[in-house]
């Protein structure tokens, strides 16, 4: 049954650059949502921390080659709206751990009704808020 993804930064990073650790779970991830006609999202907030090594490595392939995945994969990108902002700072108040990119790409899942935000980041699993946490180390 096809379902919404949000992919966080992490995963997508542990997929394009072929982690060692992680490559082959997101791989199987992937083609297997992509058969179910499932579809991704990500955030722009995605887009800034993937570019930041491309651009300290002035590797210009590498960002190319992310945004065509994205095109590829048919990823929709959430832009960061004033709705998605204060809600990401409600989520703030209620999680004193949570940093503000986190709770920015909390919330654009929220508000775009994904079913599952896919992440490695265990702290992010205490947000209740998002019903399906699924964490890349135990795919």
């Amino acid at each position: 049954m096809p379902s919404r993804f949000f992919l966080d930064t992490a995963p997508l990073i542990y997929f394009l650059d072929k982690s060692s650790l992680y490559f082959e779970k997101m791989k199987h991830f992937i083609f297997k949502s992509a058969t179910e006609d499932s579809q991704f999202y990500t955030s722009v907030i995605t887009d800034m921390e993937y570019s930041v090594i491309p651009y300290r490595n002035d590797n210009k392939k590498k960002l190319d080659n992310y945004y065509a995945f994205q095109n590829y994969l048919g990823i929709k990108k959430i832009d960061i709206n004033t709705e998605i902002a204060n809600y990401a700072g409600f989520l703030r108040s209620k999680y004193d751990f949570l940093k503000g990119l986190d709770a920015l790409q909390l919330a654009s899942a929220h508000f775009y009704e994904c079913d599952f935000f896919v992440t490695n980041d265990k702290s992010l699993l205490q947000v209740q808020e998002i019903k399906n946490s699924l964490l890349v180390s135990n795919m």
